[in-house]
């Protein structure tokens, strides 16, 4: 999809139109019954696996309905996702995921988290059309990247179409900011879109909704689903990392470790002088806030829940956010220092871009994206509190650790598989 420009929201007030690169939809469809699983709107200049990791968890996570800015009425009856209509669907897995060949579907990584958290067999073009069944096995996402098109996206004010030629002629950047089109209201628009979707009787399902149809298949005598551990899913996007102990009393530090261009520490590790010159686990448990960090030595016995020093131990922020504002001082678009916020520095810096049509960065909109969700959380500190007080159930969202997802699995007894796509 095209949407060229869009007008964002700055910390400061008031909005600044910027210029995106391209949007994406990532879709898992589950294909007997129709009903979209999980999402994930992503803005990069192309799908990366930790947008298709975010998709799959979403899909084995609990949906919540937005509140919406544009209209209270928008969702329609029971409209949602599985997962937010029953808890029965809650953390379901799959047996096959077919995907449309991206690197970032087929990667290594993401064939690994299906096996051992979903228990899927991931199904790429690359094994011939005969492992895919045939030639276009894929009707089902299409149709609905169809259907998602004409009754919304082509439908909005700065679109290009059903046809991409029309884009000069439409001159979507123009009308995005007559308009004031905001990133906002994409987002509320693709929530209530797709709840939606699952809720349109369907002439194929015997005019049931996708909801209705996967009730109905899941409800037969003796159909037993598989359910994903907890705890697995909330480790997708979960990093770890060998990080080098230094400091010590030659140096007259106390003990610390660089973990991904911070240095972090604690009471404890500041207290384990026999650990300097040796190797610990540094684990980056919460994906949205890398203020804090596991750690434990390589044998196990934790070593409690590091925090960054300056300039990273303020405003929540993910890995790849803090990469990208290393990366920008490397090529001295600005300056950090200790003294300062290196998120707010950053945030700063791009902001007095306004008047410049440069194209919005990625890192801007994930740390956006990560601030908005915790002033709707209301969480303040209360995220950070809770890692450092119990690390081992502290959940990005803040809430509590799910002690039961369902059902014992029975291995002969699973959801029909769905398909996994990135589209534009």
């Amino acid at each position: 999809m095209d949407t060229n420009c869009v007008n964002l929201q700055q910390v400061t007030g008031g909005y600044v139109p910027k210029i995106i690169h391209r949007i994406w939809v990532i879709v898992i469809l589950e294909v007997y019954s129709r009903a979209v699983l999980g999402y994930y709107l992503s803005v990069g200049r192309e799908v990366s696996k930790d947008d298709v990791m975010r998709t799959i968890k979403m899909a084995l996570t609990k949906w919540h309905r937005r509140n919406l800015s544009f209209s209270d009425l928008a969702f329609s009856g029971e409209a949602g996702l599985p997962s937010g209509i029953s808890d029965k669907f809650l953390g379901v897995c799959w047996d096959e995921t077919s995907v449309d060949g991206a690197l970032a579907e087929c990667c290594k990584t993401i064939e690994a988290i299906l096996k051992d958290v979903v228990g899927s067999k991931l199904i790429t073009p690359y094994g011939g059309f005969s492992s895919r069944r045939s030639k276009d096995d894929r009707p089902f996402i299409e149709s609905f990247f169809r259907t998602l098109g004409s009754n919304g996206f082509q439908r909005l004010s700065n679109t290009t179409g059903a046809n991409p030629g029309e884009k000069q002629r439409r001159e979507p950047e123009k009308v995005a900011v007559t308009s004031q089109f905001q990133l906002e209201y994409l987002e509320e628009l693709l929530d209530v879109l797709i709840a939606n979707y699952n809720t349109v009787p369907h002439a194929g399902l015997g005019y049931r909704s996708p909801l209705q149809y996967l009730q109905f298949i899941c409800a037969r005598p003796g159909e037993v689903l598989r359910y994903a551990d907890p705890n697995s899913v909330q480790g997708i996007l979960n990093y770890r990392k060998k990080c080098w102990v230094l400091g010590g009393l030659k140096d007259g530090r106390k003990p610390y470790v660089n973990f991904e261009g911070a240095r972090y520490t604690n009471e404890i590790l500041g207290q384990r002088f026999d650990l300097v010159g040796h190797y610990i686990w540094v684990v980056n448990h919460l994906e949205d806030d890398a203020r804090v960090a596991q750690a434990s030595t390589l044998d196990g016995m934790p070593l409690g829940v590091l925090r960054a020093s300056p300039p990273w131990h303020k405003l929540p922020h993910s890995l790849r956010i803090r990469s990208a504002i290393n990366a920008a001082v490397r090529r001295r678009m600005f300056t950090l220092s200790n003294t300062v916020d290196a998120i707010g520095a950053f945030l700063e810096f791009y902001e007095a871009q306004a008047d410049k049509k440069l194209p919005v960065h990625p890192a801007y909109l994930e740390l956006r994206r990560i601030l908005e969700q915790q002033a709707q959380l209301n969480m303040g500190g209360s995220v950070l509190e809770m890692a450092l007080k119990d690390a081992s159930s502290a959940l990005p969202d803040g809430s509590a650790p799910q002690t039961n997802a369902g059902p014992t699995a029975q291995p002969d007894k699973k959801l029909p598989a769905p398909r996994m796509a990135a589209s534009d």
